[in-house]
């Protein structure tokens, strides 16, 4: 798999996330950056599952929900740091579910987490699903 490096690699948002973690050295830019890379692609993850973080590079609310998750990423690792807190943190859910209403347009029609429809035991889709009942209509 090839690593994105849309956001690491921009030096405009690596500068504004460092202002925004309050970070003023340079020795940890190569772990931030790591950080960075993984932490959007999660949340384009999250978002829609074949997303690539370069398909929210001119998304504010991805850049915020990304500096969020970073910061907590950067500032609460550790031994313990995975122990007592969510994979996502809360402070991003809203912005994951907002965006990812937008970007999903077929909510109604369950997935399996590729592109492969879930159906029922019988072989159909299940009843709320959107192309059962168009077809129905």
């Amino acid at each position: 798999m090839e690593i994105d490096h849309t956001f690491s690699s921009d030096e405009q948002f690596f500068d504004n996330l460092k202002n925004y973690c309050k970070i003023d050295q340079d020795f940890d830019d190569e772990i931030l950056k790591i950080i960075v890379d993984a932490a959007s692609l999660m949340i384009a993850r999250a978002i829609k599952w074949e997303s690539k973080p370069a398909d929210y590079s001119d998304e504010p609310r991805f850049k915020i929900a990304l500096m969020k998750q970073v910061k907590e990423d950067f500032y609460e690792r550790g031994i313990t740091a995975d122990s007592y807190r969510p994979v996502l943190s809360s402070g991003i859910d809203g912005l994951i579910n907002q965006i990812s209403s937008e970007v999903n347009t077929d909510e109604t029609t369950e997935h399996d987490g590729t592109n492969n429809v879930l159906l029922s035991p019988n072989g159909d889709q299940p009843r709320n699903s959107s192309t059962n009942q168009e077809s129905e209509g």
